[in-house]
């Protein structure tokens, strides 16, 4: 199972599971600052985030955002916060 989180609520709400280390965790560039990458990383969380913010909102974009999770982690569910 792949982690999405696109809103930093929506990480908070799964960080006891994050923190377990067992999922892959994917987040929208405004999500983490640099320090908090670094520190989920230095926990060997395997952490990839988005170099741009990805409004939860908008279809397009969370689309494009999963299409990508998909093409690194191929055939794989991704737990995604609920849209809005």
């Amino acid at each position: 199972m792949i982690i999405f989180a696109v809103t930093k609520e929506g990480f908070q709400e799964l960080e006891p599971v994050i923190k377990t280390g067992k999922y892959s965790v994917w987040v929208g560039g405004n999500v983490l600052s640099e320090s908090e990458l670094d520190r989920y990383r230095e926990m060997d969380i395997d952490l990839t985030n988005f170099s741009y913010e990805i409004d939860p909102a908008n279809d397009e974009e969370l689309d494009g955002a999963l299409a990508t999770i998909a093409e690194h982690h191929p055939e794989e569910r991704v737990w995604l916060e609920c849209r809005p």
